[in-house]
């Protein structure tokens, strides 16, 4: 009959099983927690990824150009933004039509304020515009006008220009207009100047004084410099 005590190194045996359970278990407990580069806070990995994040949405985010200055408001159309003073007129539904029948071309213009042309030989309707011709590549300032008279490109603010002038004259009235065509847009996107003043001698002497052409180009000038084209395929 076999005996039911327990031998004394049957015990030793589990005593040693048992204090050998013991140790890995503190070593397991006193582990540092494992860290991967995915989720490891503030690791490179981390660092890495948040970044791709944030330059993957500033490069989705369309531009937004420098700040508008004081007194200017900022008009954001498809394709483009564009600040003018907030005493120039806005019109989202330009066409313009000197081109014929059928050749229409449609765009978002300014036109100055009344009180810039009060007093001189300057018209009201006088405009700066931005236009788009889905049709034209590459992208040329000829195509707006008829007839047009190339002129030597133009950069500024990062964006080269191809540039056309035209000068027109009829029943006393002179129609000036320069098109400025942002190179390598699609649609053909381009700044239109357009200025309509009546000749001077067709006033009686006092009547009006001749406008400050150089001074309105500038003004022109410093709107176009705000443009910020957002063609984004």
């Amino acid at each position: 009959m076999r005996d039911s005590s327990t031998p004394f190194n049957q015990w030793a045996g589990l005593a040693s099983v048992l204090a050998l359970a013991a140790i890995a278990g503190s070593l397991t407990a006193c582990k540092p927690a494992s860290t991967s580069p995915s989720s490891a806070s503030g690791g490179p990995a981390s660092a890495a990824s948040s970044e791709a994040s944030s330059s993957a949405a500033a490069s989705s985010a369309p531009p937004s150009g420098p700040p508008t200055p004081a007194g200017w408001v900022r008009y954001s159309q498809t394709g483009f933004s564009i600040d003018a003073p907030a005493t120039f007129t806005p019109n989202a539904s330009y066409d313009y039509t000197e081109l014929g029948p059928g050749k229409d071309i449609k765009g978002f213009s300014l036109t100055i304020p009344a009180s810039l042309a009060a007093g001189t030989n300057l018209a009201a309707g006088s405009y700066i515009s931005v236009e788009t011709l889905p049709s034209t590549s590459p992208c040329a300032a000829a195509p707006f006008l008829d007839p047009a008279t190339a002129a030597p490109p133009v950069t500024s603010n990062g964006i080269t220009y191809s540039v056309a002038t035209s000068s027109q004259g009829a029943a006393g009235s002179t129609y000036d207009e320069t098109v400025y065509a942002v190179q390598g847009s699609s649609p053909c996107l381009a700044v239109r100047y357009f200025i309509h003043y009546a000749n001077i001698q067709n006033y009686p002497a006092g009547a009006v004084t001749a406008f400050n052409q150089a001074a309105l180009i500038a003004q022109f000038n410093a709107i176009r410099a705000t443009l910020v084209v957002d063609q984004t395929p």
